[in-house]
């Protein structure tokens, strides 16, 4: 059977390098948000908050696409991203059609942390610029704009996980959770 393993969840849970991880250990693309609205906005460009929201609409439409369009290879997939539940319900109907089996990983952490990481990652790390118009640097924003997140519905099979330290991502239980996935028939 074909796979998709979605990976979503808070910001700051290490998303995009379990991403990572994961595509080397199945050989399975991999689609990250974050990586293709930096693409989009080296490309098109922004001016404004309203137009970054826009770019990340418009990037996780892309992925829904491409995932669609890619369907018909079987080959196994990963995408990565933030996702609301409009956006997942639309990847499931793309994954139906395409006979693809659908797993999610939902990564969750403790908000103090990943504040913090958060802060972190904005201040010490070379971010692009496309990542630096969220007013999210003030913990009450941060933690209403994770809180909101956290009240999407996830559809389908699901793994809720504790990323509020990186230790998930060398989890043998885990891995050997997702292992089955990509296995089973």
């Amino acid at each position: 059977m074909r796979r998709l393993l979605l990976i979503t969840g808070d910001l700051a849970t290490g998303k995009t390098t379990f991403s990572n991880a994961l595509s080397a250990r199945y050989g399975a693309a991999v689609l990250q948000k974050d990586r293709i609205k930096e693409v989009l906005g080296d490309e098109i460009g922004f001016r404004d908050r309203a137009e970054n929201k826009r770019l990340s609409l418009a990037t996780v439409a892309l992925m829904t696409h491409v995932f669609s369009a890619l369907t018909v290879s079987g080959v196994p997939l990963i995408l990565e991203a933030n996702f609301r539940a409009n956006e997942l319900e639309k990847i499931h109907a793309a994954a139906e059609k395409g006979g693809y089996r659908v797993l999610t990983l939902v990564l969750r952490g403790e908000i103090g942390v990943l504040f913090e990481r958060y802060c972190r990652r904005m201040t010490r790390e070379n971010r692009h610029p496309v990542h630096l118009s969220a007013p999210l640097h003030v913990r009450e924003e941060f933690e209403r704009y994770v809180l909101d997140a956290r009240t999407e519905t996830v559809p389908g099979e699901k793994v809720e996980i504790d990323a509020s330290d990186f230790s998930y991502q060398t989890d043998e239980a885990l891995l050997g959770r997702i292992d089955a996935f990509f296995t089973e028939e």
